[in-house]
Order: C-alpha cells, then structure tokens, then sequence
C-alpha cells in the first residue's frame, strides 16, 4: 500500500506539518510505503495549467499513490490557498482514491472545516474518506511536539484504520 501524505500548509511554524510527519513516522513503523510532499518546498503556481518541475513532481507521487493523506490548517473556516492549488492542479488521477484528513486549527471551533475538503474530494473525483479526521488545535502541541496524549491516541486510532480500510479497498 503505497501511501502520499500532503502537508498543504506553507507556514513555517506549521501544526499540520507536525501532524504529517507524526503520521507518516507512525505508517513507516507498520511498514507502510510513505512519502510526504512538503508544500513548503513545491513552487506552487495558481494560474490553471501553469505547473512547476516541483509540481510536476507532487503530481506524479499522487498518480502513483494507492491512498493519499491530506494536512490542513483552517482559513477563514476552509481549506487554505496552497491546497486549493495541489487540488486544482495536481488532483487530476486521484479519482476513487481511499483519504484521510489531518488537520491543526487555531481554536476549537473550527472542526467542520474539514467538510469543505471532503465534499471537495468525494464530490469532484468520487474519493472515499476515512471517517475518522484528527483535528488538532494549539493545545495539543509544545515546542513543536504532539504532547496531547488524546490526540497522540487518536492518531494510532487513525492509522490502524487508515491501514486496515486502505488495505481492503485494494483488494
């Protein structure tokens, strides 16, 4: 099961991020196939058919990717401008793919957010998610680390799931 995890956000400081690696550290350990294309590092254009060699590139992980992870931070109670392009640009094989959504918010009232992105996923290309999102907010982190036990527990959860239902909708 070959797996891509989507840090969208390009903060420097960024919580998704953090929540990106925590969970591709803790797919690698079960022996999952994953890579993480870094938002931060691709040069992201936002005209419609302009794509970048770094673009290009995210592209084909996506295309060659059984099952995708997204990470989002929360903007104006949506998804921010540099996913909005990775979907745009980037999203065109993903049809039917198996996702799951990683998200660090700014407070705790942002949680339905993430709705925008799975009526964007199952809406436009038909993808199926797994239930269960992992929702974050400052709190949970210190000094750059996940130290929310709650939040570390539910990001097991998730990847136990995530390997279990991905691995099923590839048989």
């Amino acid at each position: 099961m070959k797996t891509i995890i989507i840090s969208s956000s390009t903060s420097k400081k960024s919580k998704s991020f953090i929540l990106c690696q925590e969970v591709a550290k803790k797919l690698k350990s079960q022996e999952i196939e994953c890579d993480l294309i870094d938002a931060r590092l691709l040069d992201l254009k936002s005209s419609h058919g302009t794509k970048t060699p770094s673009m290009i590139e995210a592209i084909k992980k996506i295309n060659e990717a059984d099952n995708l992870i997204i990470g989002m931070g929360v903007h104006n109670y949506s998804v921010n401008d540099s996913l909005k392009i990775i979907l745009d640009t980037c999203f065109d094989k993903v049809n039917g793919k198996f996702f799951g959504i990683l998200c660090a918010a700014g407070s705790e009232k942002s949680y339905l957010a993430t709705m925008h992105l799975t009526q964007i996923c199952m809406n436009q290309w038909k993808m199926i998610q797994l239930p269960r999102i992992i929702y974050a907010t400052g709190k949970d982190f210190t000094d750059n680390k996940v130290t929310s036990t709650v939040l570390k527990e539910w990001m097991s959860e998730f990847v136990a799931e995530y390997i279990s239902i991905g691995k099923k909708l590839l048989n």
